[in-house]
């Protein structure tokens, strides 16, 4: 065998060693490459799954947050809304007249007032609670003024007993008990 068919052989062989080498190389880079993307995408894919879920969790927290700042608000201006109508109401009493204020504290002395109480009244009403104490049967004095919208304190003499008959007191009992009612009627 020549020496140029040993060349030409060896030659031979090694291309083909080479193609081998080059085929087998390709198939590994393809499937490092295969690997890597799949790799990639699944990290990709994790990704956006925890992004939406973060993105999802700070949706919820925001809608959370501002439904909580609404409620504050809506809260506030129902306070606002429901202290305007005591307002107004405070006005209206203050403003009553003569004849209702006589029917209203007659039906306050006379369902409370136990014979000799002390009586404390308005400075405006005192006449009026003169007129219903002689008109009563009780054995009632006034023992003083209060700065008040109406309605009277009655007490024992030994200061034992005072019960506080104010318009200003029951409206402040009444604005406790009713808050929650009036706010309802106003707001549904």
């Amino acid at each position: 065998m020549p020496l140029e068919t040993v060349l030409q052989e060896i030659t031979k062989k090694g291309e083909e060693e080479v193609k081998r080498i080059e085929a087998e190389t390709k198939k590994e880079v393809e499937k490092i490459l295969a690997e890597a993307k799949a790799e990639a995408e699944a990290i990709l894919k994790r990704a956006r799954e925890e992004a939406e879920k973060d993105g999802e969790a700070l949706r919820r927290q925001e809608i959370s947050s501002l439904n909580l700042e609404l409620k504050r608000l809506m809260l506030g201006k129902q306070k606002e809304i429901t202290d305007e109508v005591f307002r107004k109401l405070r006005q209206k009493i203050a403003e009553m007249d003569g004849k209702t204020r006589e029917r209203i504290l007659k039906s306050l002395i006379e369902r409370n007032a136990e014979d000799g109480m002390l009586v404390f009244v308005r400075k405006e009403d005192e006449k009026i609670v003169e007129k219903i104490i002689k008109d009563s049967k009780l054995n009632l004095k006034i023992a003083g003024n209060i700065s008040a919208l109406g309605g009277v304190i009655l007490e024992k003499p030994n200061g034992e007993v005072r019960i506080n008959l104010t318009f200003d007191e029951m409206l402040s009992q009444l604005y406790e008990r009713k808050l929650g009612e009036v706010a309802k009627v106003l707001f549904g």
